[in-house]
């Protein structure tokens, strides 16, 4: 059978560890990150041989909640639990429901002793340029896992079936190696490229690290009772928020400059609804800061201790009969996740 756990099933991200620490046979425990679209639910799909599920084909449209796939790894017939992540930037939730999404989950199977084996952090092969988008995922990424994860990292590279000039991409690859991922590699992380085939997905988990360390949020939040805002992962959230709130600002002082200027009554009406329009999107972003205060855990969990954090609720697999293998590799589209 393959399972599979929707955030919605479990209420919170600490239930799933509730539920995966009181399996009878420890499963090996992988984590998969990145940016929206970069094909994360694809690579899933392709290790537990499902077409399409959850595959979005809007690139702007991803994961947008935790998810759990568990599938038998049929080389040593070991059970395999991914669990599928929204990335940052996605334009359908603020960036601070992910951080407590994906923070929520670490801290709580950290406190409940489930043990992480691996995190994989895709990226995309053929994005020719860090964008401010793919390095604020990968800032973030860094600092929740901080370098005491690194050696249980796997920078996993996509897209390569959409690749016209494979000698460029792997000079690519090599320069973000030396460049961008450096400080990673030099930690002990790894690089590995998902070539859209089961077998290659499968290279990744038979090759990858096993026995990760506990990562530094976790650390963080459980074993030094920090609160969110407080960790590494949150100092970054916020700088990034306060950059983009300036950022905002200065966009709807050029827009309200625009309106005194305009010629028309017309244009001048376009511009006041763009400046209304940029103020609402402001307050939405400084709604965000606020819940980045020093009190967000205790608003978050209560005044509870952290070791009695994870609720005590019975939880229940959704069983979902795994199809017969298909003859065909799954459909090449990568994902919004």
């Amino acid at each position: 059978m393959l399972h599979i756990l929707s955030y919605e099933h479990f209420l919170c991200s600490t239930n799933l560890s509730l539920v995966m620490a009181s399996l009878p046979t420890r499963p090996r425990v992988v984590v998969v990150m990145g940016p929206t679209g970069v094909g994360k639910t694809t690579l899933i799909n392709h290790l537990a041989e499902r077409e399409n599920l959850g595959v979005s084909d809007d690139i702007q449209r991803g994961t947008t909640e935790l998810q759990l796939v568990a599938f038998t790894e049929p080389d040593y017939g070991q059970t395999v639990h991914l669990i599928d992540t929204p990335g940052f930037d996605d334009p359908t939730q603020p960036d601070i429901d992910i951080l407590e999404e994906i923070a929520n989950y670490l801290a709580g199977t950290y406190n409940t002793g489930v043990q992480l084996d691996t995190i994989l952090y895709l990226h995309k092969i053929n994005e020719f340029r860090m964008t401010q988008s793919l390095l604020k995922n990968l800032k973030l990424f860094v600092s929740l896992c901080g370098t005491q994860a690194m050696p249980g990292v796997v920078i996993v590279t996509t897209m390569w079936n959409e690749v016209v000039n494979k000698k460029a991409a792997e000079q690519r690859e090599e320069e973000l190696k030396n460049r961008v991922w450096y400080d990673m590699i030099a930690n002990g992380c790894s690089v590995k490229s998902f070539e859209m085939t089961r077998d290659s997905a499968l290279n990744i988990l038979r090759h990858g690290p096993r026995l990760l360390e506990g990562t530094l949020l976790s650390s963080e939040m459980v074993e030094e009772r920090k609160s969110l805002q407080s960790t590494a992962a949150g100092h970054e959230l916020a700088n990034d928020m306060k950059n983009i709130v300036e950022q905002q600002k200065a966009k709807i002082r050029r827009l309200q400059e625009r309106a005194k200027a305009a010629k028309t009554g017309e244009e001048k009406k376009i511009l006041e609804g763009e400046i209304e329009e940029g103020k609402r999107k402001l307050e939405k972003i400084k709604e965000g800061q606020a819940r980045l205060k020093p009190n967000f855990l205790e608003r978050l969990f209560g005044s509870k201790p952290v070791a009695n954090l994870v609720p005590q609720v019975e939880l229940k697999l959704k069983e979902v009969p795994i199809e017969a293998r298909p003859t065909s590799t799954p459909a090449a589209t990568q994902d919004g996740g």
